[in-house]
């Protein structure tokens, strides 16, 4: 006999995690009382007893998501590429089950809201990663899942009816299930569907599913690029020369030389791969003055717009792009004045969309003060090479210009600028408006990175949209960043003013620190790799189209490895260097990088 519970009793519910003594004892609650039968451990499973004052009263199983769920997997939003890799971050509550004698009013809602407070944490505790959503099935032969949405849980609808045998899946549906779902979180939907995983989900490197399109190993993407040399003579593809010349520098290869080298090195079966030419029963690799040959002369554009197909195909999305310049000190052309080059890179996956040549700058012991670039009027040539139609671009202060931003909306894309004294009236119209500013829009503090507290906030306002003489402003933003050093008390201050044609209701705040920060941070992401993992300022290539391609293949490798969860680069570069195998995974020419079909 179970005590009698008082009308307050569900207060005094209390639920946790079966213990290794408890689980023979649950197995058969849950073998003698549930329709279903006990359920074995598979995968990532947690057991959970509901207790009222030491008597247990309901027992709960959850275990790993199912694989596919045509419904949930509509309402969640995501692609079944990155189905794969985040179904971790859901979990299905298998078993349900209210002891006899304790079915009493809203304890069956009382146990699931319980479950909801503590399982992300308990699975973290577990597994090491969090969860964002729960599922259940619930067969409406049975029962109508009232327990279920009197817990907030919301109703997808019916599934087809499969269930899942040995090998796969059965051949006719039998009975569909009623589908619930409960977000663990506000944004868990946006959080699951983003293009690229925010990293206090991931868990190890992203996993994909891919179809057969997308399982075309690199040689085929580079198959569109012109070969710009002579067909009389010709030995090597200039799909298998681009290839190489692409996982070396995913390898840390800085030159002709050294790109070669590496290739050299390779084995029978790696340069099979790579589709070499095969002479006298071996495959043969090109010579130092074929790569050469090919990444001068190669049509940078040509060669971006393969690498694009190759980032869409592994699923690099993103909603915000930075254009950005960079200087290659060491590239002095015949003039003695050095390369510069404009890139959109990604703000999600870091992924380079598109670069080009757009000017020149004197060489660091030259007189000359003089620039030649040309950022602004090469800004829309570069912006028409790639789709921007619903995605935001963001540029430092020198890009802040009327007419860009005509451009920009024109294209049904939005833009956020920051403003600064080249804009003289703009920025003190911003700076005069925000000078007794109050309490902030929304704060951020980051926890202590390189011993250092960076404290940001930002306000943000619609009052000076028709009075600031700029187009499409949807908002005007001031951003104050605080850096604290508890080693030596110093403390760095710095303010920045910007506009953005993005009006409240489609960044709030919140968002618009994002995205600012998105683009500076494209200063760590790329630039500071290429200047100290791959020494490009000491980069010595020059000779035409030469600086321009192997940019881009540095700017390729760095966003592949970053879309796959990679934070110490240069670290992964080392070791990439010591083993071929990870490489080809990389580019999708193995078998075992191509067995999560669809």
């Amino acid at each position: 006999m179970h005590t009698k519970p008082r009308p307050s009793y569900l207060l005094s519910v209390r639920l946790q995690p079966i213990k290794r003594e408890q689980e023979s004892l649950f197995k058969s609650l849950m073998a003698k009382y549930h329709y279903l039968g006990a359920s074995p451990k598979i995968s990532e499973t947690l057991w959970y007893v509901a207790t009222y004052s030491d008597q247990w009263v309901a027992l709960l199983t959850f275990s790993a998501a199912a694989l596919k769920c045509a419904a949930r997997d509509r309402w969640i939003g995501w692609e079944y590429r990155h189905r794969f890799d985040r179904l971790k971050l859901l979990a299905n509550n298998t078993r349900f089950l209210i002891l006899p004698g304790w079915n009493l009013p809203n304890l069956g809602s009382r146990i699931l809201s319980l479950c909801a407070k503590r399982i992300s944490f308990d699975w973290q505790q577990h597994f090491g990663h969090p969860l964002l959503l729960l599922e259940t099935f619930v067969d409406p032969r049975r029962y109508t899942g009232t327990v279920y949405r009197a817990s907030n849980w919301t109703e997808l609808g019916l599934t087809k009816g499969f269930k899942r045998v040995g090998q796969g899946y059965s051949a006719k549906p039998s009975s569909p299930k009623l589908i619930f779902v409960l977000p663990l979180q506000a944004n868990a939907r946006k959080l699951l569907s983003c293009a690229i995983l925010n990293a206090a989900y991931q868990k190890g490197e992203p996993k994909m599913t891919m179809n057969a399109k997308q399982m075309e190993s690199l040689p085929d993407y580079f198959k569109t690029v012109t070969d710009p040399r002579r067909t009389h003579g010709r030995r090597h593809r200039i799909s298998t020369v681009l290839s190489i010349a692409a996982a070396a520098t995913l390898c840390g290869m800085k030159g002709y030389k050294a790109i070669y080298g590496w290739a050299n090195k390779l084995g029978q079966k790696a340069r099979q791969r790579f589709r070499c030419r095969k002479e006298n029963g071996k495959y043969v690799i090109p010579s130092q003055f074929v790569i050469r040959d090919v990444l001068v002369r190669a049509d940078p554009v040509e060669l971006d717009l393969a690498m694009q197909r190759f980032n869409e195909d592994q699923g690099l999305e993103d909603t915000c792009l930075a254009f950005d310049g960079k200087t290659m000190k060491n590239a002095i052309d015949e003039n003695a004045r050095q390369t510069h080059i404009a890139s959109v890179v990604g703000h999600e996956s870091k992924t380079t969309h598109t670069q080009k040549k757009v000017g020149a700058l004197p060489a660091e012991d030259d007189d000359q003060e003089t620039k030649q670039t040309n950022e602004i009027g090469m800004f829309i040539p570069i912006l028409e090479q790639i789709e921007i139609s619903g995605k935001t671009i963001t540029a430092d202060a020198l890009l802040t210009q009327k007419k860009l931003a005509e451009y920009i909306v024109g294209r049904n894309a939005a833009y956020l600028f920051t403003v600064k004294k080249n804009q003289p009236t703009l920025y003190f119209d911003i700076k005069k408006y925000f000078e007794h500013r109050k309490e902030p829009d929304y704060c951020l503090q980051d926890p202590p990175g390189h011993g250092r507290i960076d404290t940001r906030s930002i306000w943000t306002t619609t009052e000076l949209n028709e009075y600031l003489e700029f187009p499409h402003v949807g908002q005007a933003f001031c951003i104050h960043k605080k850096s604290y050093d508890p080693k030596t008390n110093k403390v760095c201050e710095n303010t920045f003013y910007g506009v953005t044609s993005h009006h409240p209701n489609k960044a709030d705040p919140a968002r618009i620190l994002q995205i600012h920060r998105g683009h500076w941070s494209i200063e760590n992401s790329k630039h500071y790799i290429l200047d100290w993992t791959y020494d490009e300022d000491r980069n010595r290539i020059r000779t035409g189209n030469g600086p321009a391609n192997t940019n881009r293949l540095r700017g390729f490798a760095i966003g592949l490895l970053k879309s796959k969860g990679v934070k110490d680069i240069a670290q992964k570069v080392r070791d990439l260097h010591q083993q071929i195998r990870p490489v080809l995974d990389y580019f999708k020419m193995t078998k075992n990088s191509q067995k999560h079909r669809t």
